[in-house]
């Protein structure tokens, strides 16, 4: 059985990152469905998974292909904005995507939003600020001419929350902070949290909380000095032109997970209570410190 996966943007070892970074990689679903229909291609938006958990995204992959009967291709990139691009290109036909790139998407492409996930019982999740364990700092300010760790700048939580905050105050990161760079993932994030190569990051609070349960002893160098409100969690969504009866499908199929066994246990993997079918508006206030950031570059 596959392990039991936090629901968010993970991180994958560098030799997966370097493959997934040059090449156009999938996963063929359901060999034994019938071949003559075109696949489903579905992205798990810069979500590259440890190995451990691929199996668990391929399950549901499987699941989608025995359920809508036609194969199904599981393709991933390194960063967001390559995931969003390709579904404003017509090269997708669904994507999970983490919120601050689902709000992009949505301005850039139109996209629509499929389903929400709920996790422990909400719809959303958090950014938390963490450092060393050996650290003073008790919190975001004393991060001052510190070196601090973003993910992706498509982040909400891994970059846009910590950037509105200090552009909310009249600050800027390039002045603030002594060092930025750009892990690429929330584990790496983490990590690098953790081995002192930089004094703070931002992160994903599913992927932290996770790993205090699968990696302990990774998570118990760090601590937490700073959690944000919270935001609409990573949706399934869709292109604008997908084919209503693909969409109507794909809908159902995810709504009913929780009603169908198999569908349970993985949703059970996936560290997913059910999904719902959610409101753009969960996405609101991600938009509003959008608006604050952009306009504060503006001036």
């Amino acid at each position: 059985m596959a392990r039991r996966f936090a629901w968010g943007c993970v991180a994958v070892p560098l030799t997966w990152g370097l493959l997934m970074a040059g090449a156009d990689v999938a996963w063929s679903a359901a060999a034994d469905v019938t071949k003559e229909r075109a696949p489903l291609r579905i992205a798990i938006a810069a979500m590259i998974s440890p190995e451990e958990t691929i199996n668990v995204y391929q399950e549901l992959m499987d699941y989608i292909a025995a359920r809508l009967g036609r194969p199904v291709e599981m393709k991933q990139r390194r960063t967001y904005q390559e995931v969003n691009d390709m579904l404003g290109t017509g090269k997708l036909d669904a994507a999970i995507l983490c919120s601050g790139p689902y709000v992009y998407a949505k301005r850039q492409y139109g996209i629509e939003l499929l389903a929400v996930p709920v996790i422990n019982g909400s719809p959303t999740y958090r950014s938390y600020i963490i450092v060393p364990q050996s650290s003073t700092a008790a919190s975001f300010e004393e991060l001052h001419r510190r070196r601090f760790a973003f993910t992706d700048p498509l982040s909400t939580s891994g970059y846009l929350y910590p950037v509105y905050v200090l552009m909310s105050q009249g600050r800027q990161p390039a002045t603030f902070f002594a060092k930025t760079l750009f892990t690429y993932s929330h584990d790496n994030s983490i990590e690098a949290v953790a081995e002192g190569v930089v004094d703070g990051a931002a992160v994903d609070s599913l992927i932290y909380d996770y790993l205090q349960g699968t990696n302990p002893s990774l998570v118990a160098r760090t601590r937490v000095i700073h959690r944000s409100p919270p935001f609409g969690a990573q949706p399934v969504v869709v292109p604008k032109n997908l084919d209503q009866a693909i969409k109507r499908a794909l809908r159902d199929l995810f709504l009913g997970l929780d009603q169908d066994l198999g569908g349970r246990e993985i949703l059970k993997n996936l560290g997913v209570d059910r999904f719902i079918q959610g409101d753009d508006s969960l996405y609101s206030s991600i938009r509003t410190m959008l608006r604050v950031v952009e306009g504060s570059r503006n001036n």
